[in-house]
């Protein structure tokens, strides 16, 4: 989860699409309608609109992921 949108630029690595679904599906504001947003997290090639060096990842201090983790109850 930590470069699930680092590696995103919304501009242009995401992508709304609205269609049919599961005439069943209880979650869905319409009947059989619904709509789903995707994202590319991946690592772009070169080619692929990234003009600019990557950026470095942003490492947590593990002081502050243990705080969070104990405030957020995670294991």
């Amino acid at each position: 989860m930590d470069t699930d949108f680092t590696r995103t630029d919304p501009q242009c690595d995401s992508i709304y699409t609205r269609g049919p679904s599961e005439v069943l599906d209880h979650a869905t504001s319409e009947i059989a309608i619904c709509s789903k947003l995707g994202f590319d997290a991946t690592r772009k090639l070169a080619g692929e609109r990234f003009k600019r060096a990557w950026p470095p990842l942003i490492k947590s201090d593990e002081s502050v992921k243990s705080k969070v983790n104990s405030v957020h109850e995670c294991k």
